[in-house]
């Protein structure tokens, strides 16, 4: 159905929540250029349902013919709320040994059985590591929400090579960020989903801490009650009053268990990610320097009508469509199933 001879990049799928965003590069691992982006607003996907929606396989095809993607390969990424992460300690175990108190652990969180499950785990790089416990991240999601994406990628003449949490994703082309000296020693991410955040804290290392949870705008809280400092979007930033404060908790938490990783900057990433207010608040409640993860200066769109909405709303199909072999230092990051 596509052009498949001589396929170089795989499609990127980004699963929203009520979306799905398509990518694919073209270019070299150096100097990547997007060949090919679509948005399908209104997609009906939902992980819970038995039989994929038709009306979603028939335009996601009319996409694929018409958007100037090529070849059938491609990878998937998840919304965060298909995909449970928490950080978890554990015994001072071999790989093996850990690799199976990791399942176990998501099955106690998840429940149902073992094999309906899929679960990995990243190392947390303070706390109890090197202690006689240490901390990981765990990374879990029903094989059945992965199968239904897969199934629906498949109905449109798709092939699934990999499949992520979308949310990670972004959070391994931040960790790339980190060779720029200008973000300082430790430095945070903040991915905004519509019903998600995802928050890291990060260093030339890896990964010192992380938290998703769920958020919503505080549009009913009376914002002459809420005293917020800075000049840029100040008329918007207290509808960010509660993720702001949820961050600042996290921040505190960290510094309690490792004294000096407050970050000197944080990113922003996602959908929401320039929102009128959002930079505001964050800089006003965390006092940590704010800054927007473009992907642009990343790959090159240029050939290409940018999509309508925030250029940051593509940093997870960028993060998925880029060649393995660039992004090998969070290698561990990549793989949900």
């Amino acid at each position: 159905m596509f052009k498949s001879p001589g396929q170089r990049n795989l499609i990127a799928v980004e699963f929203c929540s009520n979306s799905l965003r398509l990518l694919q590069l073209a270019g070299n691992t150096t100097q990547p250029v997007v060949q090919a982006a679509y948005a399908l607003s209104g997609v009906n996907w939902n992980s819970q349902q038995a039989n994929v929606d038709e009306g979603t396989v028939r335009r996601l095809r009319d996409a694929l013919r018409g958007g100037g993607f090529s070849g059938r390969a491609c990878a998937l990424a998840l919304p965060s709320k298909s995909v449970l992460t928490e950080c978890i300690e554990v015994p001072t175990l071999s790989a093996e040994e850990l690799k199976e108190t990791v399942a176990w652990t998501a099955v106690d969180r998840l429940g149902g059985e073992r094999d309906e499950l899929v679960a990995g785990h990243i190392a947390i790089r303070i706390g109890t590591l090197g202690a006689t416990r240490s901390e990981v991240l765990l990374i879990a999601a029903r094989r059945a929400a992965v199968n239904k994406a897969i199934a629906l990628l498949n109905s449109a003449g798709l092939e699934p090579r990999r499949a992520e949490l979308g949310a990670m994703a972004a959070l391994r082309m931040a960790w790339n960020q980190t060779k720029a000296p200008a973000l300082g020693t430790t430095y945070a991410f903040l991915n905004l989903e519509s019903d998600h955040a995802t928050l890291a804290v990060l260093n030339h290392y890896g990964l010192l801490f992380h938290r998703a949870f769920a958020w919503e705008s505080s549009a009913d809280i009376n914002p002459s009650a809420i005293p917020m400092a800075g000049a840029e979007d100040e008329s918007h930033a207290w509808r960010w009053r509660q993720v702001a404060e949820e961050i600042l908790l996290c921040l505190r938490h960290v510094e309690r268990r490792a004294g000096g990783a407050w970050p000197e900057a944080m990113l922003l990433s996602g959908a929401f990610a320039d929102e009128p207010g959002i930079a505001t608040a964050v800089r006003s409640v965390c006092g940590a320097e704010t800054r927007l993860l473009q992907n642009d200066q990343i790959v090159d769109w240029s050939k290409v009508d940018r999509p309508a909405g925030p250029i940051t709303a593509w940093n997870t199909a960028v993060a998925i469509a880029l060649p393995c072999e660039t992004t090998t230092a969070a290698r561990t990051e990549r793989k949900v199933a």
